[in-house]
């Protein structure tokens, strides 16, 4: 065709119109066959591949679900696109999702602490514009048993870690020191003036994994508290006295809920009106010494020193366990979800 164009001199789409052909299909032929397709397709639905579903299936779970997303998903798309819709695709990712939650949140442990002062747990927030121009940093400090919010430190800047090494020498004076203390692995937290306040009270620090919230859930949903609690307020604290003050009648007020997890009782009165398990120095050297052996025992059975952290927490665990004071229950509120 491109022939006779040139050798008698008409333009494409003339010649195009006398064959009776479309113009369109006529540039879609040309551009087929520079890439090196055929012109003209086979009439009627092309063959697909077999799909491998069982494959596909497994592809699907492997990926890395989150609680609203997945990722990767445009990869598995481009894999199996000849076998399968984009629609149905999403289907199993949303299916998969949904079962990956599920399974995730049966899993989960509930610790059930059943005396005060026997573990705390400490963790910092920051609210914007929230009670206070600015930034609102917060560090909370409670009892898991009673969930007892103790005054926090709270300011504009981030606390060094000798005003939060201060803040827990008071919180012990004033209250007793409870035998192990939950934190993360922030750097203020682990500050060396902070682990000079726990060893001289003799209380066994606790890290949580790293990057993993979950393991010290309690405080932060006590976190979550707060915020829904400072976010009433119409008025805004413009001094560093009045969020100090502020965030102590926020304890104070959270104290006094009724919980269901308590049974209907308060904070304050699960705190102050059960009776309590009291740790001598010489108790909490030799809870600290089982740990420590336990630990050592554990790591060399393993092989691996860069496990201490994980054998320190089992090992904890397993004492607390053994001499009956936790109780460790599985999440109880999964419903079956059928896809």
């Amino acid at each position: 065709m491109e022939a006779l164009c040139r050798t008698y001199s008409i333009p494409q789409t003339m010649l195009v119109a006398q064959m009776g052909l479309s113009y369109d299909s006529f540039l879609r032929w040309k551009r087929r066959m520079k890439t090196g397709q055929e012109p003209v397709g086979r009439p009627g639905p092309k063959k697909l591949e077999p799909l491998d579903i069982a494959g596909l299936r497994q592809a699907v779970a492997n990926l890395e679900h989150a609680r609203n997303r997945t990722h990767d998903t445009g990869a598995i798309y481009r894999r199996y696109s000849m076998q399968v819709s984009r629609r149905q695709l999403n289907v199993m990712i949303i299916d998969a999702r949904k079962e990956h939650t599920k399974m995730h949140t049966a899993g989960m442990q509930r610790i059930i602490w059943h005396y005060p002062d026997l573990a705390w747990a400490v963790d910092g927030s920051e609210l914007t514009d929230e009670a206070a121009p600015g930034k609102l940093i917060m560090y909370n400090v409670q009892d898991l048993c009673s969930r007892c919010k103790f005054p926090p430190v709270a300011g504009p800047h981030i606390p060094c870690g000798f005003k939060v090494a201060g803040h827990l020498e008071r919180l012990f004076t004033d209250f007793a020191a409870p035998l192990f203390l939950k934190r993360d692995n922030e750097s203020i937290l682990n500050h060396s003036a902070v682990n000079g306040v726990l060893e001289q009270h003799m209380v066994i620090p606790v890290n949580s994994p790293p990057a993993y919230a979950p393991y010290n859930g309690a405080i932060e949903h006590t976190q979550g508290e707060f915020k829904s609690y400072l976010r009433n307020w119409t008025e805004k604290a413009s001094s560093d006295e009045g969020r100090q003050l502020l965030v102590e009648l926020g304890a104070h007020d959270l104290n006094h809920r009724p919980r269901r997890l308590l049974k209907g009782q308060n904070s304050c009165r699960a705190y102050f009106g059960n009776p309590r398990i009291t740790f001598d120095r010489r108790k909490r050297r030799e809870v600290f010494l089982w740990i420590k052996q336990a630990a050592f025992d554990m790591l060399e059975k393993l092989g691996d020193e860069g496990l201490y952290m994980t054998a320190w927490r089992i090992s904890a665990r397993t004492w607390l366990q053994k001499n009956r004071y936790i109780t460790i229950v599985r999440n109880g509120k999964v419903l079956p979800y059928y896809s």
